[in-house]
């Protein structure tokens, strides 16, 4: 049972008015419970008593936000109990959640990135209101991997991204039970009603136990996201101001048909499964190597002779840029026996011993592993998802209208951005550590040799793949270095 206890957390003591009213409105609520403000001191001296190998990485944040998405998990790992944003107001005691292990809500769908059908997991898990018993399993898998994801966007190092890729790694017993937004948020961030629950439920139904509206309205987030600039901040008029950009981007369309309907297909299935189970069947693998003009490098022979997997179901050949005659004709060259290629460049320097049984582990008929340079940034520009899904006006600003993409890195996500997720949709593949299965091939996915959707080479080919009906995924935590 969740322990009596509630925790707040702000800069001081001194609360602005309107978090002031609320807070005085929980304890109002909630009398006889635990009810503990902390602050920027105070919960530096909890992580330095309660977590000390842990404070290296509290410090080393570089945003107070990630401070204070931190210590929610560690102090819900200790002392259990129920975190609350300070700007969740409370309409009634939340005692009913209590009966439970732990409880997290769900974002409104409104609020989920644009893209998020896309972009492979089509919803958020969120950090501002959320509870547990001590020592929760959440928790457990949050704390254990905040340290290894210091460095990326707030979103993704501490905040809900993180919090929905630890969550979705639990098996279904051990996860919080789940609030639909009409429960703890039944308004937007611009003020209306939220419209989306009876999606949110289909969606989650099979991945936990969810509690909807017949649990009545218990909070409402208020969505004052103090760490956003106040420009930034949704309200009321964002639809009216933004009339004049919709027409603009209509106008846009009608100019340039051909590309409007130029379609980047979204997942086949969404990517909820984030916890790789090895396969049993080893596959017959043949590894193609593309050298170019230089012998294979040492470390790269070593990489593939360490590789585990059963040797008699493994093949090896190295193309010289003589002998290559292009990617397609290295993926036609394979062996009548390989059930898989994985094609390699002959820049990669490192492999995981285990690659191929994550890769495999997969399930999907394309996957591509992180290829990364030695200082873990991202080493191959056309392994990439687009952001906003690769619509008409990502594709127009980078060019489309001219007929030749610019492949700004700015519409693209890669995966070493995202490395909190076990796998997600690609939209290109790259050419650095790709598996491809036999059927895939067969049916004609490959290199574009000539545009396709404007892309040609691996940047075509997760998406011509997945016009085929073969889904195209990439591995963010299986990196293998390139040089560059």
């Amino acid at each position: 049972m969740i322990p009596r206890l509630l925790h707040f957390t702000w800069k001081t003591s001194e609360l602005p008015r309107e978090m002031a009213d609320y807070y005085a409105k929980w304890q109002a609520l909630h009398p006889g419970w635990d009810i503990r403000l902390w602050t920027d001191d105070s919960m530096r001296a909890f992580v330095a008593e309660s977590y000390p190998a842990l404070l290296a990485t509290y410090d080393s944040y570089p945003k107070m936000i990630q401070r204070a998405d931190a210590f929610r998990y560690l102090v819900l790992g200790k002392l259990g109990g129920i975190y609350a944003d300070l700007d969740v107001e409370p309409f009634e005691a939340v005692t009913l959640l209590l009966e439970h292990e732990a409880f997290v809500g769900i974002e409104p769908l409104e609020h989920v990135f644009p893209d998020r059908i896309h972009q492979g997991v089509p919803l958020l898990f969120t950090n501002a209101f959320m509870g547990s018993v001590p020592d929760h399993p959440l928790w457990r898998t949050i704390i254990a991997e905040l340290p290894k994801l210091v460095g990326l966007e707030t979103f993704y190092a501490t905040g809900p991204s993180m919090v929905t890729a630890m969550l979705l790694r639990l098996e279904r017993s051990q996860r919080p039970v789940f609030l639909l937004p009409e429960v703890w948020s039944p308004l937007l961030s611009n003020g209306k009603r939220t419209r989306t629950d009876a999606l949110v439920r289909e969606m989650v139904g099979e991945l936990g136990t969810v509690i909807g509206a017949e649990a009545g309205r218990l909070v409402s987030h208020k969505w004052m996201t103090t760490w956003v600039p106040w420009h930034m901040r949704a309200n009321r008029l964002v639809e009216v101001l933004q009339v004049p950009t919709t027409i603009k981007w209509w106008l846009r369309k009608q100019q340039h048909r051909a590309l409007a309907a130029t379609v980047i297909p979204d997942p086949i299935e969404p990517y909820f499964e984030q916890s790789l189970v090895p396969i049993a069947e080893r596959p017959h693998i043949h590894i193609a190597v593309r050298l170019g003009e230089l012998p294979p490098a040492p470390e790269l022979e070593r990489a593939i002779a360490a590789l585990e997997y059963p040797r008699d179901k493994l093949s090896v050949r190295y193309f010289t840029e003589a002998q290559a005659g292009g990617l397609n004709a290295m993926l036609a060259a394979r062996p009548d026996e390989a059930e898989f290629v994985l094609l390699v460049d002959g820049g990669v320097r490192d492999v995981p011993t285990d690659a191929l049984l994550r890769m495999l582990a997969a399930r999907q008929p394309v996957v591509a592993a992180s290829c990364v340079d030695g200082q873990g940034q991202n080493a191959d520009p056309q392994l990439f998802r687009y952001r906003h899904g690769g619509s008409f006006k990502v594709l127009y600003k980078d060019g489309g209208a001219e007929g030749a993409l610019r492949r700004d890195p700015e519409h693209r996500a890669y995966l070493n951005e995202q490395k909190v997720f076990t796998m997600l949709p690609l939209d290109g593949v790259g050419e650095s550590f790709v598996l491809l299965r036999r059927d895939a091939l067969e049916a004609g996915v490959g290199f574009a040799e000539t545009p396709y959707k404007l892309h040609l080479g691996a940047e075509a080919l997760g998406i011509r793949a997945r016009d085929l009906g073969f889904e195209v995924a990439g591995l963010p935590q299986l990196e293998v270095v390139r040089q560059r």
